[in-house]
């Protein structure tokens, strides 16, 4: 958020607190926020709003950041919304909301549905259709024969279990039923796992293909130094499992129907099924549990069977002008008619949109905290997240040291009939930082703005439409884009990559314990905080930067916080001295309104269904994972000592042995895993096994 705003917000409060709300209306003409992108028709935007019931009220006072949505998202006439404009936004701290925007925009493209009510997505290019693979099946992705299923396959089990000793019947579409990390299992409340999806838009496809990278050959020859063009956008898709033949009817019985799907909540205000969540008939991978000694879950996504699958979640990847590492944004599933607890208890305000699939933790005393730096995984809070409610991936009452668990293969147990484990395995699920910030619980006012303003958007919206009942988690991306890289060149001519992350290895940090401190004046920090007013990148901490040339009085410059000769307004710690960077981040005092961050948005953002086992110290956020460091197979950055020719005993295998700007993305790193894993299939075929 703007310093502007931020004055705003504090007087904003006090007001509210002293005379009330209505009391304050008429402060909101000199203290409101200016539109967050110059230029936009205001006139075709609403301004949030509390909703309660029927009726709304204006909030506009409130917010110290209006984060817009406009009706060309939701054309009148059903069509498709208008690509994201690719304009560069400013830096920090000037405004966050066209990221925010930009990943809403980008879902909303998504998830259009189509003439037969599926979402766009389902037509949009999988790893299949972009990458051309070595082992040729002959089908094309999302393709598949009835014979391959027990419950269609005429002559039962048997029969359908020598189809898929055979050859392929097609391609799956989802699948990839683990995560990256440990490579764990999510299992739901039903007893099932959940299937994952990756897509990618035209842009990303003709990138892939004008770079030669559709091979494998073609991925590890790379120019290291290759990096996304503004417009690519990547999909990540969570679905569950909500075929009537996966679920016992009336008499028990599987295969039919009539199978009894239950309810996805039992929130009061719950459909109790799920007829407000996309919707699509996909074929998914065979999952088999072959080894009793290893236990491992096995997918085969050539003998696929056909299933009806509900949205739970979805990553929208996109790049801006200037941020090749993407913008890194997640929606989730919501109860349009319960009011969101979270911005309710941390930022005073009503906004309709309760997230339905997970809660949000609770702290020590039972309320709401931040974990302990002595306990990050809660262990021992004595209290539920939430002792009433079952979520879509949370069961009443279970406590947070029983949640967020993943069992090891050989643990599970999975009866291979009816695609399902035992529901005693299924994981309670809550969310680890409720803001998605690592040292606030309050949700951005960006967030929850544009949120507000899309339950404006929608309130005319046809039934049909299952849009309307999802919204905006968060999302991360790099404040400072211009130290997006590959690290410091090495003597053998590599380089290591870099981490991405507000840590030591954050090279404002780094320049920070410099002797004498580097604060790298040409990186930006926004057009209000600027010293002096010029072109971007110009930033505040320009040499002599003063409280008096400070375009708004109160701004904080890196030159402030390290207290060095010229600042205007210097910082100190709470014990006195200048700022410590590198221990304000290791101790989440500060976070990505710090002026050392090199990230913007939420610094511990996370999908509860796609990274559900990584809310921990381990893994902050997408760029854990997403950055320019080499990749292993299990989605994450390789170790060096695991790195070609020599890896060291016991490291998982590695896909992408160097530093690339491409990394960001896993698309490559996937095709190649799923390349090896394709080999070892058509091998066991060949060899009868």
């Amino acid at each position: 958020m703007s310093e502007k705003c931020q004055v705003a917000k504090k007087m904003r409060t006090r007001a509210l607190r002293e005379h009330g709300f209505l009391a304050f209306a008429g402060f909101t003409s000199f203290l409101a926020c200016k539109d967050p992108i110059p230029g936009l028709d205001t006139s075709k935007t609403h301004p949030p709003r509390i909703d309660a019931g029927p009726s709304t009220s204006d909030l506009t006072a409130t917010f110290n950041e209006d984060c817009p949505a406009q009706d060309d998202w939701f054309p009148a006439d059903g069509g498709p919304p208008p690509p994201v404009a690719m304009r560069e936004p400013p830096a920090h701290p000037d405004t966050e909301c066209p990221f925010y925007r930009g990943v809403v925009q980008n879902f909303l493209i998504a998830a259009h549905p189509d003439s037969h009510g599926d979402p766009d997505l389902v037509h949009y290019a999988a790893l299949d259709d972009v990458f051309t693979s070595a082992v040729q099946t002959g089908f094309a992705r999302n393709s598949g024969e009835l014979s391959a299923d027990p419950y269609m396959n005429p002559g039962g089990a048997m029969a359908a279990a020598l189809v898929r000793k055979g050859k392929p019947t097609g391609k799956a579409w989802l699948g990839a039923v683990r995560q990256a990390g440990q490579r764990n299992i999510l299992i739901d409340r039903n007893g099932h796992t959940l299937y994952y999806g990756l897509h990618m838009n035209q842009a990303f496809y003709d990138f892939v293909h004008a770079n030669n990278l559709q091979t494998q050959a073609g991925i590890l020859g790379v120019d290291p130094q290759l990096q996304f063009p503004p417009g690519v956008v990547e999909f990540k898709t969570a679905w569950q499992d909500i075929d009537p033949r996966d679920f016992p009817d009336a008499k028990g019985n599987y295969g039919t129907a009539n199978g009894i799907v239950p309810p996805p909540t039992d929130f009061a205000t719950d459909p109790g099924d799920y007829s407000n969540y996309i919707t699509t008939m996909a074929w998914i991978p065979w999952l088999s549990q072959p080894n009793a000694t290893t236990g491992t879950i096995e997918e085969d996504p050539d003998h696929p069977i056909l299933r009806k699958m509900a949205l739970i979640a979805i990553h929208c990847v996109y790049t801006f002008p200037g941020h090749p590492e993407f913008v890194w944004g997640s929606i989730q599933h919501v109860n349009v008619k319960e009011m969101d607890p979270d911005v309710q208890a941390f930022a005073g305000v009503q906004v309709l949109g309760r997230p339905d699939t997970t809660p949000s933790t609770t702290g020590p005393m039972g309320q709401p905290a931040l974990p302990d730096p002595n306990d990050p995984q809660n262990q021992m809070v004595p209290y539920p997240p939430d002792a009433k409610h079952n979520y879509l991936m949370y069961a009443a009452n279970t406590l947070e040291r029983d949640s967020n668990k993943a069992l090891p293969d050989n643990q599970l147990k999975f009866t291979e009939a009816t695609q399902s484990f035992d529901k005693t395995q299924a994981s309670s699920v809550y969310r680890v930082f409720p803001g998605s910030k690592a040292n606030t619980l309050e949700p951005d006012t960006a967030v929850f703005s544009l949120n507000a303003n899309l339950n404006v958007l929608f309130q005319n919206a046809p039934a049909a439409d299952k849009r309307q009942h999802y919204r905006l988690v968060a999302a991360v991306w790099m404040d400072k884009p211009a130290l997006f890289g590959l690290g410091p060149k090495q003597v053998n001519g590599s380089y290591p990559g870099l981490t991405l992350q507000n840590d030591d290895t954050n090279p404002l940090v780094q320049g920070a314990l410099q002797h004498p401190p580097n604060v790298f004046p040409m990186i930006s920090q926004g057009v209000t905080c600027g010293t002096p007013l010029g072109p971007h990148p110009m930033s505040g901490d320009a040499p002599g930067a003063t409280g008096f040339n400070n375009t708004v009085p109160g701004c904080a410059t890196r030159y402030d916080d390290l207290q060095l000769p010229d600042a205007g307004n210097p910082q100190s710690e709470t014990d006195g001295g200048p700022l410590n960077p590198s221990l304000d981040f290791a101790t989440h005092t500060k976070g990505t309104d710090s002026e050392f961050s090199i990230l913007g948005g939420e610094d511990r953002l996370s999908s509860t269904v796609m990274e559900t086992f990584t809310q921990n110290n381990t893994f902050h956020n997408c760029f854990a994972c997403h950055n320019t460091q080499p990749i292993n197979s299990l989605g994450v950055s390789a170790d060096p000592t695991c790195l070609p020719p020599n890896p060291a005993p016991g490291c998982p295998v590695t896909l992408i042995p160097f530093a690339a700007k491409i990394n960001v993305s896993h698309m490559f790193s996937e095709f190649i895993l799923r390349e090896q894993e394709a080999q070892a299939r058509a091998t066991a075929r060949a060899s009868g096994n």
